[in-house]
């Protein structure tokens, strides 16, 4: 009799060993479903969008800003220079901080919606003049 309390004890013990596994699976599984389904809604998302658009802007104005400070930083070592080289070395920076403003022009367009980025300074928001208008420094 105690030879077959310890068989049963131990089929009882198994069975719910692998019977928990089995729920434990199963609830992993829909949980995976309900994940899949709240970022597949979420990517079709308007919110998501506008996130992932002002990350790409960012990410182009943080390149523009390094390009600014490379640019500004590339004749700091100067003095070794000749007048020829020096004066080649301004010009070339001169010519690159046109580029890229001229960039950094375009990408505030883009953003802006065609519009030029000084009227989006002297304009506030949605054409109100005066709003963030550019005093000069005194």
């Amino acid at each position: 009799m105690l030879y077959l309390t310890l068989a049963l004890t131990f089929c009882i013990l198994t069975s719910t060993y692998f019977v928990g596994r089995f729920y434990a699976a199963k609830t992993r599984l829909v949980e995976k479903a309900i994940e899949e389904t709240i970022e597949r809604k979420l990517s079709t998302s308007p919110i998501s969008a506008e996130l992932h658009r002002l990350r790409e802007e960012n990410g182009v104005m943080r390149n523009l800003l390094i390009d600014m400070v490379e640019n500004e930083a590339s004749l700091a070592d100067a003095t070794t220079m000749s007048e020829v080289e020096r004066t080649r070395a301004a010009n070339a920076r001169t010519l690159r901080r046109r580029e890229v403003f001229g960039e950094a022009i375009l990408v505030l367009q883009q953003t802006n919606g065609g519009r030029h980025p000084a009227d989006s300074l002297l304009n506030g928001p949605k054409g109100r003049p005066g709003v963030n208008v550019i005093h000069p420094p005194i």
